[in-house]
């Protein structure tokens, strides 16, 4: 099992154990570190932070985290992102599980070298999976939500119209990470399963300006509910 923390996503030190730093580094918009630690009595690779392309990165680059996980033998992967919520029906700090996508990054810098064929005919995102963190969340009476999520390679927050427009074609949340990821993982078989925590609120008539200092608060707090169901979720995983 690897596990791809968004930014100021944490499970806290409560539940994980003998945790060893592979890898890290402070530079750049967001500091990264990979460790393997153990959750519910289980080995797991924790990638927290990852690389955008809005930092100048290439598409190699953003898509290390899954390259290291299947490099190191992870068959399943948890990919989480801090995103804006479109829908009317969330709240700051709920979770949505990601049942598709709508990518807007510019499409020649998402060429994998990857059997098309294969991206074709298979969804990019575990049922298997999406099955066991959905039923989980029940048992744990953790809110979650379901919908599709809108890429951006960044960096930016939505203008009045950009809302307005992305409201009319039916997103739900909106962020600047983690398709390119699917995608990857996807292309190479490994089980994918996404969730968004949903740091603020995209409304059109909204005086209240985010910044990333809040994304970043929210993340914190909202992370606790994953704290909840990740233990059960990788135990019946690994």
């Amino acid at each position: 099992m690897a596990l791809i923390l968004g930014s100021g996503i944490d499970p806290g030190d409560e539940i994980i154990s003998d945790k060893t730093i592979l890898f890290e580094d402070k530079t750049g918009v967001h500091s990264k570190q990979i460790y393997t630690c153990t959750i519910a009595n289980k080995r797991v690779l924790v990638f927290k932070g990852r690389k955008h392309f809005y930092e100048g990165c290439s598409i190699d680059e953003i898509t290390s985290n899954v390259n290291f996980a299947i490099d190191h033998g992870a068959e399943n992967i948890l990919i989480t992102n801090a995103a804006g919520g479109l829908n009317e029906n969330f709240s700051e700090g709920d979770l949505m599980l990601i049942t598709s996508h709508i990518n807007f990054i510019d499409k020649l810098k998402l060429r994998f070298k990857c059997d098309s064929e294969g991206l074709l005919s298979k969804h990019f995102y575990s049922r298997e999976l999406q099955d066991k963190f959905r039923s989980l969340c029940k048992i744990h009476k953790i809110k979650l939500h379901e919908g599709t999520y809108g890429c951006y390679s960044g960096p930016t927050y939505e203008t009045k119209a950009e809302i307005r427009f992305q409201k009319k074609i039916m997103l739900d949340a909106a962020g600047m990470s983690t398709v390119p990821e699917v995608i990857s993982a996807s292309s190479k078989s490994i089980k994918v399963v996404a969730v968004s925590v949903i740091t603020n609120l995209l409304r059109e008539n909204s005086a209240i300006q985010t910044s990333h200092d809040d994304v970043l608060l929210t993340a914190k707090t909202a992370s606790n509910s994953l704290k909840k169901v990740l233990p059960a979720f990788i135990s019946q995983l690994n």
